[in-house]
């Protein structure tokens, strides 16, 4: 923890931005980051499945309009990735408030 503080000191000092800027800044890029990462994976899944959203591919399975297997799996993921992404956005929108 010692090293980070240091990190951010360093980096506030040497481009004359206040401390809690680099911190603030850096929180909302590594967010941006993840949401970003997310958001590329609900993209593939959605697309493996031609589905719009994880209620609709679970519908779907249900429906028997797709093998169950992997697709349960994929099921999960896709709910635990919106999800997360639902929770990113909410940080990003307090950190911007």
């Amino acid at each position: 923890m010692a090293e980070t503080a240091e990190l951010v000191d360093r980096v506030s000092k040497a481009l004359g931005v206040p401390r809690e800027e680099v911190v603030r800044k850096g929180v909302e890029e590594f967010l941006q980051s993840q949401l970003k990462a997310c958001l590329a994976e609900i993209y593939e899944l959605r697309l493996r499945y031609d589905v719009k959203c994880s209620k609709e591919l679970e519908e779907k399975i249900r429906r028997g309009l797709i093998h169950e297997h992997p697709s349960w799996e994929d099921l999960i993921v896709l709910e635990n990735l919106e999800e997360r992404t639902e929770r990113i956005k909410r940080e990003l929108d307090t950190l911007r408030s």
